[in-house]
């Protein structure tokens, strides 16, 4: 399979996404974050909106640009490992899950972006940041170590 099969295969899954979870999902706040920078409220409405954001460009990118091989074996354990994330920290919320698998897949196999908005806070004086077009994640030597962690997909590299 190639990026282009699997954006068109991606684009298709999101146009079958329930109308009123996308609905719900849309209505979301999108002006400033009331919450305080680094809270995990905080960080919750940065990657909903974030999310938002690739969702939305997901749906209208076309294939001009983008033409290499996917590994199938690394977006079946990405897939595997997404949905298994999914099952534990979002039981019974099946649109969620395909929202995010779907916009994950997006961010690692198509566009090459990070998991988690560039911005984001980790700690309170700590972000994912980007330079020169490069990724850093001051979580990602952390978590990477875990059984099913999929920082192992992320573009971004540790600090």
């Amino acid at each position: 399979m190639n990026s282009c099969e699997l954006l068109f295969l991606l684009q298709k899954e999101a146009s079958n996404l329930s109308s009123g979870y996308l609905a719900r999902v849309n209505k979301k706040e999108t002006g400033d974050i009331q919450a305080p920078r680094g809270s995990l409220q905080y960080n919750i409405e940065y990657l909903a909106r974030y999310n938002r954001k690739k969702f939305s460009e997901l749906k209208e990118r076309d294939c001009s640009e983008i033409s290499e091989e996917i590994d199938i074996g690394k977006l079946e354990d990405f897939t595997f490992r997404i949905n298994k994330y999914m099952d534990e920290y979002a039981p019974n919320q099946s649109d969620l899950k395909e929202y995010t698998r779907i916009i994950s897949t997006y961010l690692t196999f198509i566009v090459k972006e990070p998991l988690h908005p560039p911005g984001m806070y980790i700690n309170e004086n700590q972000t994912i940041f980007e330079n020169d077009g490069v990724y850093y994640c001051p979580a990602k030597s952390k978590h990477i170590l875990e059984e099913m962690s999929l920082c192992k997909y992320c573009v971004c590299r540790t600090i």
